[in-house]
């Protein structure tokens, strides 16, 4: 009888597999990469900070700059948030993007963050006018995220200048809180994507659509989409544009619109002719916008300009009269002296049933200086301050009211579980502990001290 052969078996490797170092920090997976809806750098460190149950100035200071400052030549000052007014650098092509970029990779172990700020576009793309340098955003987003249960967070598309409107929506990004009036920075020390950071009121409401008319609606949707096309581009892309280009680019547009002769082509484009000068006299970078109004008057995409060597353009033929250049023209010769101006401001302080804007506020959303406003619309100027002034007074003594009662509240229950009403005790009980700095709040903390003590 012949044996059997013997069965063979699946050999097995008794070496343990190799681990990748652990991280720092969480892990926490971007949203929308490879979408015209990316998420923002700033967005993303705000909520790592919320991940791991700290603000995100505190997770700055104790953490990224710490490991910068040890991982990198030299020190990072502008790595930390402070008052917040640079935070926009994370966002843009700025070294401080490359920084916070190589930074977070090593502590997350998360790679592709780049995708997140402008990094890919920095030879193409000045920094002048790259980045907003207060934060904007769409309140119809945002309700609906929170609606459907989606995560909420700040895209990149909303932190570039030269984007007005979320195309998806069909309104203008919006640049102050509603409850308090106030601009804020993309990072603040207690940022949280879709609340304020001042007065931490929920940003998201719902919101009517554009009131301008079909060709400037179209030229604003057109921005949106050309910016939002680019940054879906940038996680895929093999081969980074280069400066030079723009200046090919540029170059070839030249020729095919105007036959090489630059003044033609600035007023073909609705440009001035200095402008469009020093882009090939001093190979100046156009800014985004700038770019982008050069790519509408000639109908080619932002795309086939930094990505294709060849390329066929022609003018619009309804062409971009009142666009851009209308604006302009009505600032420089005087629109705030206009009835229009007028109109809008005593409608203004004549409106009770929205919370006072200061005149600063309201000069930039007519595109004025304030010092115009005031000379040429006295009266109504003047009733817009007083308002203004008054509501601050009327809300910082309610406010100062509030923080009495919570010191008093505070004194009242450690007294009854027979702890010492000290300040520090006191402060442990506060939501905000910095009020104690007051003086009146620190009377009304003696004064309750003092009626407890009667009334034993």
């Amino acid at each position: 009888m012949e044996k059997q052969a013997s069965e063979s078996y699946e050999e097995w490797t008794a070496a343990l597999p190799s681990m990748p170092p652990p991280g720092t920090l969480y892990a926490l997976q971007p949203v929308g990469v490879g979408t015209p809806q990316v998420e923002s750098l700033t967005s993303y460190i705000a909520r790592l900070a919320f991940a791991h149950c700290v603000f995100p100035g505190v997770l700055m200071r104790k953490v990224i700059v710490p490991f910068v400052e040890n991982h990198a030549a030299g020190r990072s000052t502008l790595m930390d948030i402070r008052d917040g007014k640079a935070t926009g650098a994370f966002n843009s092509a700025h070294q401080t993007a490359m920084k916070a970029v190589s930074a977070l990779e090593c502590l997350t172990q998360h790679q592709g963050l780049r995708a997140l700020t402008m990094l890919t576009w920095a030879e193409v793309f000045p920094l002048f006018k790259l980045i907003r340098t207060t934060q904007a955003w769409c309140p119809g987003c945002l309700e609906e995220w929170r609606t459907t249960g989606q995560t909420i967070y700040e895209p990149l598309i909303w932190t570039i200048q030269a984007v007005k409107i979320c195309s998806q929506h069909d309104c203008s990004l919006e640049t102050h809180c509603r409850a308090c009036r106030r601009s804020s920075p993309w990072l603040a020390w207690r940022s949280r994507p879709g609340y304020c950071p001042h007065c931490q009121q929920w940003l998201g409401t719902h919101v009517g659509t554009q009131e301008e008319n079909e060709q400037q609606r179209a030229w604003q949707h057109w921005c949106a989409e050309e910016v939002g096309a680019l940054l879906a581009l940038a996680p895929t892309l093999t081969r980074i544009p280069c400066r030079a280009r723009i200046s090919e680019g540029l170059t070839s547009m030249l020729w095919q619109v105007s036959q090489g002769r630059k003044e033609t082509f600035a007023r073909h484009v609705g440009l001035s002719p200095k402008m469009v000068g020093d882009w090939f006299y001093h190979q100046q970078l156009p800014t985004v916008e700038n770019l982008l109004r050069v790519c509408f008057a000639v109908q080619l995409s932002l795309r086939e300009l930094l990505l294709e060597e060849h390329f066929t353009c022609s003018l619009r033929p309804e062409g971009t009269q009142g666009l851009w250049s209308r604006l302009h023209r009505q600032t420089a010769h005087g629109f705030g002296k206009s009835d229009l101006v007028r109109e809008k401001l005593e409608a203004i302080a004549s409106n009770a049933e929205m919370s006072p804007p200061s005149l600063k506020t309201v000069a930039r959303q007519l595109g004025c200086d304030p010092h115009s406003l005031k000379v040429y619309h006295p009266v109504p100027c003047q009733v817009i301050s007083a308002r203004y002034v008054a509501y601050r007074q009327t809300k910082g003594q309610e406010t100062q009211r509030q923080h009495c009662e919570e010191v008093q509240l505070a004194v009242r229950q450690l007294i009854e579980q027979g702890i010492p009403p000290t300040g520090r005790n006191v402060a442990l009980l506060l939501p905000k502990p910095g009020i104690l700095r007051s003086s009146v709040v620190r009377e009304a903390r003696r004064a309750a001290i003092r009626e407890r003590a009667r009334g034993e």
